[in-house]
């Protein structure tokens, strides 16, 4: 756990100094578990839509916010509030999901990107 702490805290710091507008983060195990979470957000009663999300279904709604998938690659999903509330983030690893709300300034692909590589990071960890 200290291990996963430590890369997403230098998630978040990297994000901070990149300006890639990330606002929360969760890593949730294959079982839907949520290991870790940013104190900012509370996923806990959502891991159901989450892995359902994961295994196809086209949107979910997240803290009363509408999401819609609007783009699916082997690096993520991308998912976006068509109201201009932000995105949300879905980036596999062996074990899991590395799952980040970014706000409406972002880049959801460069946001998606950057993201994968602390995922890659968090291989066999959870």
């Amino acid at each position: 756990m200290d291990e996963i702490k430590k890369i997403i805290d230098e998630l978040g710091n990297t994000s901070l100094e990149n300006s890639i507008h990330i606002a929360g983060v969760a890593v949730v195990a294959d079982s839907g578990n949520v290991v870790f979470q940013t104190s900012n957000w509370d996923l806990t009663s959502l891991t159901n839509a989450v892995l359902s999300l994961i295994k196809g279904d086209p949107s979910f709604i997240m803290n009363d916010v509408d999401f819609t998938i609007v783009e699916k690659t082997s690096e993520g999903i991308i998912a976006t509030n068509n109201s201009g509330m932000g995105h949300v983030l879905f980036v596999p690893f062996q074990g899991g999901v590395l799952l980040s709300y970014a706000m409406p300034q972002a880049d959801p692909p460069k946001a998606l990107s950057f993201l994968k590589t602390f995922a890659m990071r968090l291989n066999g960890k959870v």
